[in-house]
């Protein structure tokens, strides 16, 4: 125009401004509202409206309020402009103070202001006020205006008030379009109504209206009401699966029921994975506990150009958390989020505390819980949990009383976390008076796993009364964790015939449970009935029961190897076996005597003691004293409980070889110091 000679008017002007608006693009709006200057034609209606809408929509509230004041002629665009941008930069408050200023200036209110208005009120729940301005949109006869149904819709979804949202959306006779469909559908799923929602959904496909995007997306979070296979296949007719969007409501679909082939599916379809697309996916492969599959992802994800952010980090952390993954794999991903400027995060920092704790590391997890800038319930119950794991219940019970101090709103996870601090340590008193404190002060009712805490508690005390007197009070049947708890306890302070109870009911419960069946075998051998052992044995291999075997697991130089008691599979077998001789030498020097009665078989003590030196524990220990440096660490990880007699040894190897050995078992972790004394202060 301006090469050809043609001057620019006021809605040429107005028409470039809209554009620039549109794409954000602050710079060259500047440049044209210089020239509009120049021309004169800044005080004019269109240009001047389109001057305010294109300052709000690039953030600048301040200069759009200052070309507000100075308009002469406000019409109610102008205005309608003013109380959309204040929305649009999270200014509600603002909003509704133009809002009002309009109404005093006498402006006549358009379906746009109402529009504007009505969206306030739901974002700031004000029920009341949607109420009034749904009169005052009758009133003006713009009751049918579809934006401000579904505006009142929304407002009525987000107060909770389904029953008047459901009412207008009944007026439309179910005409509404996809907007329509897809606000009320959200509105069910955020106010509990999974199935209602998805009543509506097919009732939308029913009428011939064509879900969008968001529709999908939408729907796809009322799991378990609908199954994601069931939309999957509606949204690959419609090629929505490629969209950033839909794929990762899909993928994330999949990964709550623990689907993440499924989910690894989706995920691959994907065109534009944005990083929301690659954290969910991490978060699939961490809940599934595939390591590997998620450490590989998360390098794709870096060499793709891709930044990580914080929900990326916390997932590929849980990954490392898992009792598979290389201890070292953590300290890595730590480093890179120190790089990153990620680990201050919240989620990070939670992420890591807890990665630290379920490797072993309480020092490191202790340091993280120090450094941390703010914390939530997550931060808390995780630092009480580890150092209960830990042994550390004096710990474990400081920071509950700091939580108090803090006046941090506590929740049943937290005490869990007490109660297995007070487990491990043997403190039954103070257990009582913490249960007493969740009930009295907290108001918290106690719920299964609280009572299974407080069993535990006892029976590993060996008060068992007192454990089956909070059996007899339960509004609810024990399950089988509670009932393997008091058989264990049986076995261990020699209650025959309470055992026998306790086994019977796991039986019933779970006949394919093989830990009643050893347990109550361990029982008797120990007692030396031989006769009732040999039933037990015979019932396990009448239903095929097989008994679980005893792993141990060490990782050297970020490569795991695990052992079964007597295993001769290891190429370094020979030096392996040759550093058992060795201590056990060293060991009889010291005036070990090996425990036998840890051998629950019928046969001579020498083969018994034989028995007892290669569990799994102590093959996976003499490979390590091999195959690491001398003065470093050992991590072990076993699943089924440490025995005895292997405890008192490890305890003098880790005084004869001057080493730390952790030993995570089922229970716990035991740190076995340098000079032979353990966390748990041998109560476990």
């Amino acid at each position: 125009m301006y090469e050809e000679g043609t001057e620019p008017n006021s809605f040429t002007f107005a028409a470039a401004l809209g554009v620039l608006a549109e794409e954000g693009v602050s710079g060259r709006g500047r440049q044209v509202h210089t020239v509009v200057v120049k021309n004169g034609l800044d005080k004019t209606i269109p240009v001047s409206n389109s001057l305010i809408n294109l300052y709000l929509k690039c953030g600048n509230v301040r200069k759009a309020r200052i070309l507000f004041d100075k308009t002469e002629v406000k019409s109610v665009v102008t205005w309608n402009s003013m109380i959309s941008g204040y929305a649009g930069n999270g200014l509600d408050l603002e909003a509704l103070a133009m809002f009002h200023s309009m109404r005093l200036n006498h402006v006549r209110l358009s379906e746009s202001s109402f529009a504007s208005v009505i969206k306030l009120c739901a974002n700031l729940k004000e029920l009341r006020f949607a109420e009034q301005l749904h009169c005052s949109v009758v009133k003006y006869g713009f009751s049918f205006d579809q934006n401000i149904k579904t505006a009142l819709m929304v407002a009525y979804s987000k107060c909770a008030v389904m029953c008047d949202a459901l009412t207008l959306f009944k007026e439309t006779g179910f005409r509404g379009n996809v907007v329509t469909w897809t606000a009320m559908i959200s509105g069910f799923l955020q106010n509990d109504g999974k199935e209602e929602a998805v009543d509506l959904f097919k009732e939308m496909r029913r009428k011939g209206v064509r879900p969008n995007e968001f529709t999908y997306s939408v729907v796809l979070t009322a799991l378990p009401v609908i199954s994601p296979s069931e939309v999957h296949a509606q949204v690959l007719k419609t090629n929505y699966e490629r969209s950033s969007t839909v794929g990762t409501a899909l993928l994330d679909a999949y990964v709550k029921l623990s689907k993440a082939d499924d989910a690894a599916k989706v995920f691959s379809s994907i065109d534009d994975k944005d990083i929301v697309a690659w954290s969910a996916m991490l978060a699939g492969y961490a809940q599934s506990g595939e390591t590997e599959a998620a450490v590989k992802m998360f390098s794709e994800l870096t060499k793709g150009g891709i930044k990580p952010n914080e929900f990326t980090f916390s997932s590929v952390l849980n990954v490392c958390a898992a009792a598979s993954a290389s201890s070292g794999q953590g300290k890595q991903f730590h480093g890179f989020a120190i790089k990153s400027r990620v680990d201050d995060s919240l989620i990070v920092s939670s992420a890591l505390l807890t990665m630290y704790a379920k490797k072993g590391d309480i020092e490191s997890a202790e340091a993280v819980f120090k450094r941390q800038g703010e914390r939530d319930l997550v931060s808390w119950n995780s630092m009480i949990s580890g150092y209960a794991q830990h042994g550390e219940a004096i710990k474990a019970l400081d920071v509950f009383e700091e939580m108090k101090r803090r006046k941090v709103k506590m929740d049943s996870v937290t005490f869990i976390g007490v109660f297995a601090a007070c487990t491990h340590a043997g403190l039954v008193e103070e257990g009582e008076k913490y249960f007493d404190i969740m009930v009295k002060e907290c108001k918290i009712a106690p719920t299964k796993e609280h009572n299974s805490c407080m069993v535990d508690l006892y029976s590993r005390a060996g008060l068992l009364e007192k454990a089956m007197e909070v059996i007899d009070n339960m509004p609810y049947p024990a399950g089988s964790t509670i009932w393997r708890t008091i058989l264990a306890a049986c076995r261990v302070y020699k209650r025959t015939e309470l055992g026998r109870l306790a086994a019977k009911k796991i039986i019933d419960m779970k006949p394919e449970d093989s830990a009643a069946y050893v347990l109550l075998s361990n029982m008797y051998a120990e007692s030396g009935d031989w006769g009732e052992r040999a039933k037990v044995r015979k019932l396990m291999e009448e239903r095929k029961v097989k008994k679980e075997a005893g792993y141990s697991w060490i990782e050297v130089k970020n490569k795991t190897y695990a052992f079964l008691a007597g295993d001769r599979s290891h190429p370094l077998k020979d030096q392996i076996y040759k550093k058992l001789e060795d201590l056990s030498r060293r060991l009889k020097d010291l005036g070990y005597e090996p425990d036998t009665s840890y051998v629950l078989q019928d046969i001579d003590d020498e083969l018994k003691e034989a028995v007892l030196a290669q569990h799994s524990e102590r093959l996976a220990i003499a490979f390590g004293l091999i195959a690491t440096p001398k003065g470093s660490p050992l991590l072990i990880i076993k699943n089924l409980r440490v025995c005895g007699d292997c405890h008192a040894v490890i305890k003098l190897i880790a005084k004869i070889e001057e080493r730390e050995i952790v030993v995570r078992d089922t229970n716990r972790f035991h740190h076995f110091s340098s000079d032979g004394v353990c966390s748990c202060g041998d109560f476990w």
